[in-house]
């Protein structure tokens, strides 16, 4: 016997479904369902409409039990039987499956939650349900763009403010400038192109009270985000990141290591070597530097 979980059966029963049967397929569990409505009607002439049968279509639902579910819906298939009606025959429809869906409504919205709340891959996500990384990836970006909209574009209440640039792999214009809210974590804006005219154009967009907010900037250590920082944020204190000051104290660090080998031993560090033993780094596992 398939053990199904008793909230999955409550929910598609309060939506207006009923299970007809279950069983499991390599691994899947298979629910087929139908939904009660029994008397419909014509949405052109009103006139009640006769069955023509039911034909099967297949979405995948959230996962019962780690499982990945298929749900077979026995779709049903009315007619007008008014000869002058323009209607003729139709499908029947559900707002939590949408006509040709890979997923059912729900299972989309939980795959956007998953990957943009709780932070797991997309590729993890689309494993347990069953589905390619595209259909996962085209729910994200339904579900994910406007709530990501909502929260860009405003340095409003931002008091430390970092500053950095992003080169995309895939695209024409690969450098991109993004702004972060330092103490939430929380991303303002991407701009494109990597200058100091695209940073101006950000922070310029703010009024002159909003920028008097912000206390601290933290950015790359290059004069074109220099510049328009110290000019549109006076009451600021400019800092570099500190994923750039362990980057430029550790290649400080390496290039005297390795001018002192050649100055002692006349040669690269080979093992054995007592500079070549020297740990290489300045910062510990967690990026705070050792000592």
């Amino acid at each position: 016997m398939v053990r199904i979980a008793p909230w999955t059966l409550r929910f598609w029963v309060r939506v207006g479904f009923r299970l007809r049967a279950a069983t499991e397929d390599d691994g899947e569990l298979l629910m087929l369902v139908e939904t009660t409505a029994s008397v419909v009607g014509c949405s052109g002439c009103g006139t009640r409409a006769r069955s023509k049968g039911r034909r099967r279509t297949r979405v995948r639902d959230l996962p019962v039990g780690g499982r990945p579910t298929v749900l077979v819906w026995c779709m049903g298939v009315w007619r007008c039987p008014e000869a002058a009606c323009d209607v003729g025959s139709w499908s029947e429809t559900s707002p939590l499956i949408r006509p040709r869906a890979v997923l059912s409504e729900r299972a989309r919205q939980e795959a956007a939650r998953r990957v943009g709340e709780d932070g797991v891959s997309v590729a993890a996500v689309a494993r347990g349900l069953g589905v390619g990384w595209s259909t996962v990836m085209d729910a994200v970006r339904e579900f994910g763009e406007p709530l990501v909209e909502e929260q860009l574009g405003s340095l409003a209440g931002v008091r430390s403010l970092g500053m950095d640039e992003h080169r995309w792999r895939s695209r024409p214009d690969r450098w991109a400038t993004g702004f972060v809210d330092l103490e939430s974590g929380r991303l303002l804006e991407v701009v494109q192109g990597r200058s100091g005219a695209a940073a101006r154009g950000f922070l310029a967009s703010e009024t002159a009270d909003v920028r008097a907010g912000v206390g601290v900037v933290a950015l790359d250590p290059w004069r074109g985000y220099l510049t328009p920082a110290r000019e549109l944020l006076p009451e600021a204190t400019v800092t570099v990141d500190r994923f750039h000051m362990v980057r430029l104290a550790n290649q400080v660090v390496t290039e005297v290591r390795q001018r002192t080998q050649q100055d002692v031993m006349g040669h690269r560090g080979r093992t054995g070597d007592p500079l070549y033993c020297l740990p290489g780094r300045v910062c510990g596992p967690a990026g705070w530097p050792t000592g």
